[in-house]
């Protein structure tokens, strides 16, 4: 039985976060959305998502999030950081397994793919990349 993979994607763009919805929705996953990290903390807690899409620049900051779950609750999910400043992130998450950074923007075709192979669910692993 083939087990759906969940998504939290969290972008203070409401376009983007609709896009991401209707992006990994269509890709086969089940996603859930937040406006910032207090939602987004909320959501992940409930969720418990296999994977997050992070916006490092937005209220509350992706980084606070990734720092929480990676650093704090020691729990090793697959992230996607898609940021217009990936100077900002790349030195956040060097040396950290499973973590992607693409800027802004990147096209849903290549997000799929990368979150495709972060999840095991294209036969690749999740080998690290940062882009």
């Amino acid at each position: 039985m083939n087990i759906m993979k969940k998504i939290l994607a969290v972008d203070d763009d409401g376009v983007t976060r609709e896009f991401y919805k209707a992006l990994f929705s269509e890709a086969g996953f089940d996603v859930e959305v937040a406006p910032d990290a207090f939602t987004a903390l909320e959501k992940y807690l409930e969720f418990s998502p296999d994977l997050l899409v992070l916006d490092m620049d937005m209220p509350g900051g992706g980084g606070k999030i990734f720092n929480l779950i990676r650093g704090i609750l020691k729990l090793k999910k697959p992230v996607v950081f898609v940021t217009g400043f990936p100077e900002k992130a790349i030195p956040m998450v060097k040396g950290y397994a499973g973590v992607s950074v693409f800027q802004k923007p990147v096209s849903g075709e290549i997000l799929v793919s990368n979150v495709r192979r972060l999840l095991g669910v294209d036969g690749t692993g999740g080998a690290r990349t940062v882009l």
